[in-house]
């Protein structure tokens, strides 16, 4: 997702197109330039909620901004990129090597195929329409760490090597533990209180899409920096030199 990308989500979508954007743009600018730094990237929510706060609250806002409804949660645009990622994007992504390629497909398409599943689940049975904000934390803490044994498990079954699982676990960590602080926050703010947790859920997809985006990118300088490690070893007939 480049910055043509987000422009187009708020000239399609508007508010809701803002607020994906602007979530995005939280992960998308300050790991181009810096790496994330959790401070900087904090900084930048903080500036993130107070214009969204002066756009209600202008004589000129629009109030639809807060009346996130069932609807917009059951078709967020998370669920549409996740089908392009793993029925387009990832069967066309090249590694340095056959043998890279078809392993960080596999890891990918699964990683990808997770979210979407446990991310559905969650929606479908609607028991955030009724926590208060602890019992949502909670239980997207839960759901973050299914997500990732469940994903991690099945990687490991099907033969993807651990040095790649642990790689990537090094590489996405900061984000997960960025990505906990940034759902912590939006779980205890008033500022997203609305009715059933939607505008909650509705913003931590939003989080979630621009993360799942930045690993997708990421995976190639993983790739790049494992040297020797995979040598030898094989998968689907095609064996690292």
């Amino acid at each position: 997702m480049d910055f043509g990308h987000i422009l187009d989500l708020i000239s399609s979508h508007g508010i809701q197109g803002i607020l994906f954007a602007l979530g995005a743009l939280i992960f998308w600018i300050l790991d181009s330039m810096f790496g994330l730094p959790k401070i900087l990237s904090k900084i930048f929510y903080s500036i993130l909620e107070l214009v969204l706060k002066k756009k209600i609250n202008s004589s000129e806002g629009d109030h639809s901004m807060k009346n996130i409804s069932d609807s917009d949660i059951n078709n967020h645009d998370i669920f549409n990129y996740l089908n392009f990622w793993i029925y387009s994007k990832i069967p066309t992504l090249e590694f340095s090597s056959e043998f890279r390629t078809i392993v960080f497909r596999k890891y990918l398409t699964i990683y990808l195929q997770k979210h979407k599943i446990l991310f559905k689940k969650f929606i479908e049975d609607k028991k955030f329409c009724d926590m208060d904000d602890t019992q949502l934390w909670n239980s997207l803490l839960s759901l973050i760490n299914e997500i990732i044994y469940d994903y991690e498990t099945e990687m490991t079954s099907v033969g993807i090597p651990r040095i790649i699982i642990e790689k990537m676990k090094s590489r996405n960590n900061e984000r997960i533990s960025l990505t906990i602080d940034l759902i912590e926050g939006i779980c205890n703010s008033d500022f997203y209180n609305s009715e059933k947790n939607y505008l909650k859920v509705y913003s931590i997809l939003n989080i979630y899409l621009a993360i799942l985006e930045n690993t997708i990118s990421g995976s190639v300088k993983v790739c790049d920096l494992i040297n020797g490690q995979l040598k030898g070893m094989s998968m689907d007939g095609k064996t690292e030199p």
